[in-house]
């Protein structure tokens, strides 16, 4: 008996001390100030800095610290990863996290920048059919593995904020969407009350979309291309035609907006802007409004 609860104690041990570690880890590094440059660059470049209360400044400034200290950047294609490159990505990266308990993106190591646009081979499984290509690429988060981005994309969605448009966001809106094993379009919630409409709200704006899509192709079909308004400009919605490829990526582009765009998506998307606000807690448009709780 003795020797059955000595193997119980040592079990438990070996699975709490991990945690714990981790967890004053995280403590410890969310604790280290930004020095004054990093700081500077995170008030001048993550736009929505300004509006927010003092103290959820300082929760960003902590999880930028962590996020700083507890992931690697590695540049790719010669490009050499600078201080403002490796703080704007973490700024845009942990305000999603903000009034939210988080382990700072637990399962990424590794942030890949390339300079612009990157070529990636792409694999595609029709019943027993396997067929691989190569395609361009702005960014894509690997499942329990590196997030890659293009600096060029991400510094044209800075410079163009009304388009809606920011590669980090996007794809760590998919890591956070992975948290809980899967890639579906539905991010884990702390509190299951707050999911209650998630499900037929965003199923019911991703069929819009969709369909959307489909009268954009119709028109395509019946006038001449140089006639044609780009899909993501079009009116009547604000999200970009991307997402409608699969609810994984109507999350992410859904994100893309809540952001970046937050009074033009609250407008033309209410439901799903609220939806979007019970999960990240949030609130951008309020935010913009001059509304700051907490001050």
């Amino acid at each position: 008996m003795t020797t059955f609860l000595a193997v119980i104690v040592f079990a438990v041990l070996i699975w709490v001390v991990p945690m714990a570690w981790q967890r004053l880890r995280r403590g410890y590094l969310r604790s280290r100030p930004l020095s004054a440059r990093q700081e500077a660059i995170l008030r001048s470049r993550l736009a929505l800095y300004p509006e927010l209360p003092i103290a959820r400044q300082q929760e960003l400034q902590q999880n930028v610290s962590l996020f700083l200290r507890d992931k690697e950047f590695v540049g790719c294609d010669g490009l050499e990863v600078t201080e403002d490159m490796r703080v704007v990505i973490a700024a845009h990266a942990c305000l999603l996290l903000l009034e939210r308990d988080n382990n700072c993106y637990p399962a990424l190591r590794t942030i890949l920048v390339y300079p612009d646009a990157y070529v990636a081979e792409e694999t595609r499984h029709q019943g027993h059919v396997r067929s691989t290509h190569l395609s361009a690429r702005a960014g894509e988060a690997h499942y329990r593995g590196p997030v890659v981005l293009s600096w060029d994309d991400l510094q044209q969605g800075l410079a163009h904020p009304e388009q809606g448009h920011n590669v980090a966001i996007h794809e760590f809106a998919h890591k956070l969407d992975e948290e809980d094993g899967h890639v579906d379009g539905r991010p884990p919630f702390e509190r299951s009350a707050d999911s209650k409409t998630w499900a037929p709200v965003m199923q019911e704006a991703f069929a819009q979309l969709r369909q959307r899509l489909h009268e954009l192709h119709t028109m395509a079909q019946s006038v001449e291309r140089e006639a044609l308004v780009a899909p993501s400009t079009q009116s009547g919605s604000v999200l970009d035609t991307y997402g409608a490829q699969s609810p994984a990526e109507f999350f992410a582009v859904a994100t893309e907006a809540y952001f970046i765009i937050p009074l033009a998506m609250e407008a033309a998307h209410p439901r799903l802007y609220r939806e979007m606000q019970k999960f990240y807690r949030t609130d951008p448009a309020a935010l913009l409004r001059g509304n700051r709780p907490g001050d």
